[in-house]
């Protein structure tokens, strides 16, 4: 689920004001640190029971083995924060 900037900054202004310009990982970010395309598909299952991914680009990430290859492995674990991200 993604928020509008400005919406989730109406809601939530504390919240808002601690995150300052940082960035909540997303499931492709949640992928990279994978080890195995098993892994990977375990991640993108629970992003879509909570509801984080649609049916459709959940079953398009799962149907293929190539791009999740691609993904997987790029980053190890601890790496959020020197990108910016939470």
């Amino acid at each position: 689920m993604e928020w509008e900037r400005e919406k989730f900054r109406k809601m939530f202004p504390n919240l808002y004001q601690e995150m300052g310009d940082r960035v909540i990982p997303n499931v492709i970010d949640h992928l990279e640190v994978c080890q195995s395309i098993e892994e990977a598909i375990e991640i993108i299952d629970y992003f879509e029971r909570i509801g984080e991914l649609s049916k459709e680009y959940a079953s398009f990430l799962k149907s293929n083995p190539a791009l999740l290859n691609s993904m997987i492995r790029k980053r190890r674990r601890g790496e959020y924060e020197s990108r910016g991200l939470l």
